[in-house]
């Protein structure tokens, strides 16, 4: 069964569908609107301020260096693949969250990298 709800992020109002998968409690038929909370998750490759001037690309979980794509010196667009990860045996692409120059990479191919260690460096 496919149900339709009005979600707000941040302010701002989305549209959605869900579809159930398992067993749901029943709704009352009051017609009342329901709130839930929800946290939000911390994305992939955040970005994080190490200070006023720099940005960084932060590891989001302990995992392989699969392929790195980027150097330093070189112009990224946002939402370019700059680093794959290994964890678990799936792949995730780690994303520039903006566009600019890099300033360094700190991952080389075939290592390991910790849950937030800095993986690249921005200008």
């Amino acid at each position: 069964m496919i149900r339709k709800y009005k979600v707000r992020v941040q302010g701002q109002e989305y549209a959605v569908e869900v579809e159930a998968v398992g067993e749901i409690e029943s709704e009352s038929s009051s017609g009342k609107e329901k709130k839930i909370s929800i946290k939000e998750k911390e994305p992939f490759g955040k970005f994080e301020s190490l200070t006023t001037k720099e940005k960084s690309i932060l590891a989001p979980m302990p995992a392989k260096v699969v392929k790195v794509n980027c150097k330093a010196g070189e112009r990224v667009r946002k939402g370019e693949v700059l680093i794959i990860l290994e964890a678990m045996k799936m792949e995730n692409e780690i994303p520039s969250p903006a566009d600019g120059v890099i300033r360094e990479v700190r991952v080389k191919e075939g290592t390991t990298v910790s849950h937030d260690e800095v993986m690249v460096v921005f200008e």
